[in-house]
């Protein structure tokens, strides 16, 4: 095996060792960055980023939870900006460990779906990920192992998945920084208007980002059918 294969094989193993015998679910908890925000929000940061990226590195589907969790703790917008350069990173570090470690239990555990992405990738190229972001049809961490499969580069690859998460990441990260500001358990706080409006939002996303994305690809076939008459 190349060393960086078995490189990346060591580490995928020592953070899964070290999850299970350091009690890892501690780490996904809200409250123990609340209480340590108090106390240290750039140290806060750092180590909720840090969890993020490992546990999307290894395939877990934690990214809308943790971004719920982001905006619970940071807000909005620090919320929303830690998770999408952690999703980013994490996504990346995912479809590193197909190409270099899981290539051959991916490509038999996926089959069909393998060929859905690798078709609309070669017909579509970085637009076809961009969409697929937008509108999540396929869980955020299968995607990137898919991808790893697929003849992507990496920074286009970086590059449509920091683009095309920012909707979807934003209204999560705002729907809970407005949870962030419950205070007790009423109804009349807990359904805020802000609240309400990020879950219509959340809700009607899917909708108006298949919309969007089809007025785009118009647009795309009209002007490359233009260039070749």
């Amino acid at each position: 095996m190349p060393i960086k294969k078995l490189a990346l094989a060591l580490l995928i193993i020592t953070v899964i060792l070290l999850y299970f015998a350091g009690d890892g679910s501690q780490y996904f908890s809200v409250r123990l960055y609340q209480d340590l925000f108090r106390q240290s929000p750039w140290v806060t940061a750092l180590v909720f980023f840090a969890v993020f990226v490992v546990g999307t590195a290894c395939s877990l589907p934690v990214a809308g939870v943790l971004t719920i969790a982001a905006g619970i703790v940071f807000g909005t917008l620090a919320g929303f900006a830690l998770s999408l350069m952690a999703c980013t990173l994490g996504g990346t570090l995912a479809l590193y460990s197909t190409r270099f470690v899981l290539h051959d239990f991916v490509k038999r555990r996926f089959r069909v779906q393998l060929e859905v992405i690798d078709k609309g990738i070669r017909k579509e190229g970085a637009f076809y990920l961009f969409g697929l972001r937008m509108v999540p049809v396929i869980p955020f961490w299968l995607l990137n192992l898919l991808v790893g499969l697929t003849s992507m580069r990496v920074p286009v690859f970086m590059l449509a998945t920091l683009t095309g998460m920012v909707p979807v990441l934003l209204i999560l990260a705002n729907a809970g920084s407005q949870l962030g500001e419950v205070k007790r358990l009423d109804l009349a706080e807990i359904f805020s208007p802000g609240l309400i409006l990020s879950l219509l939002l959340l809700a009607s996303f899917p909708l108006l980002a298949r919309l969007l994305l089809g007025w785009s690809r118009n647009l795309l076939r009209r002007r490359k059918a233009a260039r070749t008459d």
